[in-house]
C-alpha cells in the first residue's frame, strides 16, 4: 500500500545535545534558541503548503519532550490548538539503550568498534539494551500503514532516526540506505505514493544584546 494523501514529516528543531553531539534516544534535551526558531520557521513554510489544498488533517507527534516542544511552536504558527495534536509512541526515537547522554566520543572510548559495526549491519545492530532498526522499522511500519488506512493528510513531528526509517519505508529502501538519509532540522518532507519532496525552512535567530 502507498500513501494515497500527503504525509508532511518534520523532525524537531535542534537542542542541547544535538549541539554537544550526545545521543538522545528516548532522553530528552531542551530545545534551544536556534532550535525554537527552525520550528517556528518549519510552522510558517507548513502553513503554506497546507493553505494550498485547504482539507482536514491529522496531526501527530512523538511524546517525547523535544517534539512536543517543536510541535506546540508549529501548532501556533497554523493557528492550531495544542490539543488537536495526537501523541503515538510508535514515533519515538531509537532507543540507544546504555548509550543515551554519551557522545559517541564517549561511547567509542569503552566500545571502540561501535559506530562501524553499526554501519556494517544497520538493520540488526542494537546498542546494549537498546533497540535495533529492525525493531524501529516494525513499529514505524505499523504507524505508515495506519497513516495510510485514514487516506488523510497527517503532520507528523518526530526524530532524525525514526522519522528517517518511516520515510525509507515509503521510497522502498532498506535499512543501509535508510541509515544515511539526510535528517535535517531547517527542512521537512511532503511524503505522497512512494516518493518525497523536501521543502527548505528558513529560520531567523534573534541577535544578542
Amino acid at each position: 500500500m502507498k500513501l494515497t494523501a500527503p504525509l508532511y514529516m518534520l523532525r524537531h528543531g535542534e537542542t542541547a545535545w544535538n549541539t554537544e553531539r550526545r545521543m538522545q534516544g528516548t532522553k530528552n534535551s531542551a530545545l534551544t534558541e536556534r532550535g525554537r526558531a527552525q520550528a517556528i520557521a518549519m510552522g510558517r513554510a507548513l502553513k503554506a503548503e497546507l493553505e494550498r489544498e485547504p482539507g482536514p488533517t491529522r496531526f501527530l507527534r512523538s511524546p517525547l519532550g523535544r517534539t512536543c516542544e517543536t510541535a506546540l511552536l508549529v501548532g501556533r504558527e497554523l493557528g492550531i490548538d495544542p490539543g488537536e495534536w495526537r501523541d503515538d509512541p510508535r514515533l519515538a526515537e531509537l532507543s540507544y539503550g546504555e548509550w543515551e547522554g554519551f557522545t559517541w566520543a564517549e561511547i567509542e572510548a569503552d566500545h571502540p568498534n561501535a559506530l562501524s559495526q553499526w554501519r556494517a549491519d544497520p538493520h540488526g545492530f542494537s546498542p546494549p539494551g537498546g533497540e535495533s532498526h529492525f525493531d524501529l522499522r516494525r513499529r514505524s511500519a505499523a504507524m505508515l500503514a495506519d497513516i495510510i488506512a485514514s487516506n488523510m493528510r497527517t503532520v507528523v513531528v518526530s526524530h532524525g532516526v525514526s522519522g528517517a526509517v518511516l520515510r525509507g519505508i515509503n521510497l522502498g529502501l532498506d535499512a543501509k540506505a535508510m541509515f544515511v538519509l539526510e535528517k535535517p532540522q531547517d527542512a521537512f518532507f511532503r511524503l505522497l505514493a512512494g516518493v518525497e519532496e523536501r521543502i527548505a525552512c528558513e529560520a531567523v535567530v534573534a541577535a544578542q544584546d
